[in-house]
């Protein structure tokens, strides 16, 4: 299984809940559909005073191939279009990993 693991930061001048509610009702819902994901979750810090991020999103993707063709689609464009709606994209640090499974 391919992983995609993001940190985000919200952009200049969105406030923490502000950042959080558009992820949760406008962003997620959107990138949910992208084709072949099997698996999507996103976390924000408890504290986000103390945090270094916003937020970190895994999608989860049968293998590379899936994950780049999902990027690469129509609605892959768009989803990345809107992160940068209200994240920082430079400031994102991204890295695709090989998921084990240890505990379910």
């Amino acid at each position: 299984m391919t992983k995609l693991a993001i940190t985000l930061r919200r952009a200049e001048g969105t406030s923490f809940e502000e950042f959080k509610t558009y992820y949760l009702s406008e962003h997620a819902p959107l990138a949910a559909d992208l084709p072949g994901l099997e698996r999507y979750t996103v976390s924000f810090p408890a504290d986000p005073a103390s945090a270094s991020y916003d937020a970190i999103a895994e999608l989860h993707f049968p293998d590379g191939e899936t994950m780049s063709e999902a990027f690469e689609s129509e609605l892959g464009r768009e989803v990345t279009a809107d992160a940068a709606e209200f994240a920082d994209m430079d400031a994102a640090e991204r890295v695709v990993q090989e998921e084990h499974v240890v505990v379910e």
